[in-house]
Formats: C-alpha cells, sequence, structure tokens
C-alpha cells in the first residue's frame, strides 16, 4: 500500500492513486512504524543546499522527540527520498518507502513540491507534515477520534472544480473517510495537530474551521515519544 498525503485541499492533484485506507494523527497505523531506534537515512534528490538544510531543520522537531534519527548520506540507498520537483506535497506512509514495487530505488518517497517558493513558516509545516507521515502518522481529520460534521455538498462542489478536479471517491478517500478504531493507534482528535488539514469554515455543518498548524502540537510530542520510546 502506499500512501499519498495532499498538503493542502485545495490544492492541485497529479499525483498516483491514494491507498483507500486513511487516518489522523495523534494517530498512526502502527504496520507501518519504523523500529524503535531506528537511524533513517535522508537523500535529497533534487534541490540547493540551503532547502534540504531548512528541510532538515524542520523535520528535526520529530526527532526531538520520537527515538529515530535522521542522516542525510549524498549517494547510495536511503530510507527517505525526497525530490522537490512534482506535483504537490505527500509522502510514502512510514516503512511503505522500503516496498521497492510502490517506491523503486532511486524513485522519491517524499515530495515537498512547494518548498522551494515557500516563506519560512510554510516550509516548516510542509517539511514537518510529511515527515510525520514518513514516521507512520496519519491524517488528523481521518481519526476514529476526529468526528468532524462535514458540509458534504460544499466540499464535494468545492473538490470537484479547479484545481482538484476530483471525482466523489476522491473526496472521500481524502476528506470524509476514517480510519477504523481497529487499525489505528489514536488519541482524542488534535486541532493543534500538524497532520491536520486546514478547512474552511463553510466545510463544516457547525462553521468550525481549523488553521494551518505550523508546530508539532502538545499531543504530537507525547504521542510520537509513545510510539516511538
Amino acid at each position: 500500500m502506499s500512501f499519498i498525503c495532499v498538503d493542502r485541499i485545495p490544492g492541485l492533484l497529479d499525483l498516483p492513486d491514494p491507498g483507500t485506507e486513511f487516518g489522523e494523527e495523534a494517530c498512526g497505523d502502527a504496520a507501518y512504524y519504523w523500529p524503535t531506534g531506528t537511524a533513517l537515512t535522508v537523500r535529497f534528490l533534487d534541490g540547493p543546499p540551503d532547502l534540504r538544510a531548512r528541510v532538515m531543520a524542520a523535520a528535526g522537531a520529530w526527532t526531538e522527540h520520537a527515538n529515530l534519527s535522521l542522516t542525510v548520506v549524498d549517494t547510495g540507498p536511503a530510507d527517505l527520498r525526497i525530490t522537490f520537483r512534482g506535483a504537490g506535497n505527500w509522502s510514502a506512509l512510514g516503512t511503505t518507502s522500503r516496498n521497492p514495487r510502490s517506491y523503486p530505488a532511486d524513485h522519491p518517497t517524499m515530495c515537498l513540491a512547494e518548498a522551494g517558493t515557500a516563506g519560512p513558516s510554510r516550509l516548516a509545516r510542509i517539511a514537518r507534515h510529511e515527515f510525520g507521515h514518513a514516521i507512520g502518522l496519519v491524517h488528523e481529520h481521518s481519526s476514529p477520534a476526529a468526528g468532524i460534521a462535514w458540509n458534504r455538498p460544499v466540499v464535494l462542489n468545492t473538490l470537484a472544480g479547479p484545481p482538484n478536479f476530483w471525482s466523489m471517491a476522491d473526496v472521500a478517500v481524502n476528506v470524509f473517510d476514517r480510519y477504523h478504531t481497529t487499525r489505528t493507534q489514536y488519541t482524542a482528535f488534535d486541532p493543534h495537530s500538524i497532520m491536520l488539514y486546514a478547512f474552511p469554515p463553510e466545510w463544516t455543518l457547525d462553521g468550525r474551521t481549523f488553521p494551518e498548524n505550523v508546530e508539532l502540537s502538545a499531543t504530537d510530542r507525547a504521542f510520537a515519544a509513545q510510539i516511538y520510546p
């Protein structure tokens, strides 16, 4: 299974079809966690040195709390292979990056297409969100605990138009569907999670809205420490 993240909804997409099972963050899919203490290697397939350095600095927010490490390598095999070219922001989910059928050697396991033109806050948000997926965390709004009252006609109508042009099935997978409780480890819904999409108020029946979080929330940090002690 491959997991495709579309970081921002209104946004694109010219990416491979996403997997059929999605979930949220202080929620993760334990089937794809790395062994605790794993030293993950990271290879950039393109991009200037200063951009690479800023991505790694932002991604380090996870390893301050999770018992994992990130080491950049210039050549050879790597657990995470990052490109800044392509469409959108997405990442393989956890250990699926090692599946050669889904992610052949020398092909990216993560795309940060917006990073090159993003301001500091947006770049930090993109990198932290996608590296969250890379360590096995899934979308917060798809958590079994999320309980968001979607204004489905509005969401469907918005995402059926440009630039997404999503079908009803695409919207269901990316927005409406939630992980089953037996599939994930999860906490109470966390509106401050770095793994949550930003949604406008017209997308919910009660006017609830979600900002674009930039920092790891307290729950993100605690959850990372719990699953990678």
